[in-house]
């Protein structure tokens, strides 16, 4: 995984109010604009396939096991892919609605 989205995943996690900002977002595009303008140095492709990913892996009750969670994003700790998994799968869902609903 890109260091700098590791680096995202650890600032979002230590901030109460960047996590609220991230849960606001229902539009995968407005979310990588605000996640690059808190840390720069990966593409929207990047961020798009570990969002993707991390919601992929989501189970029925919305959390990532602990297993999943360093198959994703190995070195990053659990509490950081957990709060960015939390906050941005509500966009990386309306992006494939959209797409379905596009197609």
């Amino acid at each position: 995984m890109n260091e700098n989205i590791k680096k995202l995943m650890q600032k979002v996690a230590a901030d109460e109010s960047l996590q609220a900002k991230m849960k606001s977002f229902t539009d995968i595009d407005e979310a990588y604009e605000f996640a690059s303008s808190i840390q720069d140095g990966f593409t929207k492709e990047e961020f798009t396939d570990i969002m993707k990913k991390l919601s992929e892996k989501m189970s029925d009750n919305g959390e990532l096991s602990d297993d999943d969670l360093a198959s994703i994003a190995g070195g990053v700790s659990t509490t950081a892919q957990a709060t960015i998994a939390g906050t941005v799968c509500t966009a990386t869902a309306a992006a494939s609605a959209a797409a379905g609903a596009a197609a």
